[in-house]
């Protein structure tokens, strides 16, 4: 809910070919929780574990109130709105079973069978889902959105990216917890050159995208991304942390230069009244993505390794060795190599987009 309609709200009220300095101001939030996040977790789990959800109750609380008091709405709504239950329910049913049924494939807690029952209620769901939506009068998802290459092109991109990147960060934190042998804290500080690189590149590529437009911009940083992973494929436990720092500042440079235009792309390509839905099918690519991706990279690395050793390297660094530590960096090694694979197809359809001006110019929207 947070993530979708800020997204959508910073559009509304930067207008006039300022949304890309507006969504990229908006990213230095999310950079700078990435920032302060990991250190506060590893704070908070010296003291116990459970602080890390805790933490959130005051901040929820603080947020609510100050959203109440000071958000308003910065156009006007469409009248007589109808919410599409069938299709809301369908949707939920169906990709929720998807995520479910590939999240125990990759780490099975369940009999296989109940995965291939889970599979089929996805397929059931989603097919029922798209009928519904052809139909309503007012969707929840509208599919004709997509007919809009440049939409449909940046969404893509979108979902691609994070479908690459997606498990990357966690298993950094893995490796700099085990064969790096750093404590959770001091895991956490180490991680910071991505989110430095990301909220510092991220205004700044948006700005020009208002200016210049999204795909070169948006391919720049995926191939930029692209290039840091390649470089995290060859890191070892005896890689100094210089390098290690220098490819996380190229994947967060990179993924600040792609997210703030691409995202600009996608909203500016849809009606005001559409841009809700917009943000929705947006947020909902990146996190589909990001799961998947964990899902596909997690058992690459962890069922190499004994179960106990990886919860102990999780809560509480101490290193790793021996033929852990060997299978550990082999199966990381593998999940950076797909994932830079995965990046440079992103990079393709990404150019394949039409330039914003064009596509604005077609549309007659401005």
């Amino acid at each position: 809910m947070l993530f979708t309609n800020s997204a959508a709200i910073v559009t509304d009220a930067f207008r006039h070919g300022r949304v890309g300095l507006g969504l990229g101001v908006n990213q230095i939030a999310a950079a700078a929780g990435f920032l302060v996040g990991p250190v506060v977790g590893g704070l908070l789990t010296a003291i116990s574990w459970q602080w890390v959800f805790l933490v959130n109750v005051p901040l929820g609380i603080a947020g609510t109130v100050w959203g109440i008091l000071r958000l308003r709405e910065p156009v006007s709504l469409p009248a007589k709105q109808s919410f599409d239950w069938i299709g809301s329910l369908t949707f939920v049913f169906g990709l929720g079973s998807l995520l479910l049924a590939v999240s125990l494939a990759a780490f099975p807690l369940i009999s296989i069978s109940y995965v291939y029952i889970l599979f089929a209620c996805a397929i059931v769901g989603l097919v029922a889902f798209y009928a519904v939506e052809r139909r309503v009068a007012q969707p929840m998802m509208d599919f004709k959105l997509f007919m809009d290459r440049l939409f449909a092109y940046a969404s893509a991109a979108r979902f691609l990216n994070s479908l690459a990147r997606g498990a990357v960060l966690f298993i950094l934190i893995f490796f700099l917890q085990g064969p790096y042998g750093l404590d959770p804290l001091s895991a956490g500080i180490m991680m910071a050159p991505f989110g430095a690189a990301f909220m510092l590149v991220g205004p700044v590529s948006g700005y020009l995208s208002d200016k210049h437009g999204s795909r070169e911009l948006a391919t720049a940083g995926l191939l930029v991304s692209a290039i840091g992973l390649l470089g995290l494929a060859t890191v070892v436990s005896a890689t100094s942390y210089w390098w290690l720092a220098l490819y996380m500042i190229l994947m967060g440079g990179g993924s600040g230069l792609f997210a703030s235009p691409n995202t600009n792309a996608i909203m500016s390509s849809v009606p005001p009244e559409k841009r809700g839905m917009a943000s929705g099918i947006n947020v909902m690519l990146m996190n589909t993505g990001s799961m998947l991706s964990i899902a596909i990279g997690f058992p690459l690395v962890l069922s190499r390794i004994p179960v106990d050793v990886m919860f102990h390297v999780f809560l509480y660094g101490g290193g790793m060795s021996g033929a852990s530590l060997a299978n550990f960096e082999t199966g990381m090694h593998e999940v950076f190599l797909v994932s830079f694979a995965v990046t440079l197809v992103a990079a393709v359809v990404s150019f394949q987009r039409p330039s914003q001006q064009s596509a604005r110019l077609g549309c007659g929207m401005e």
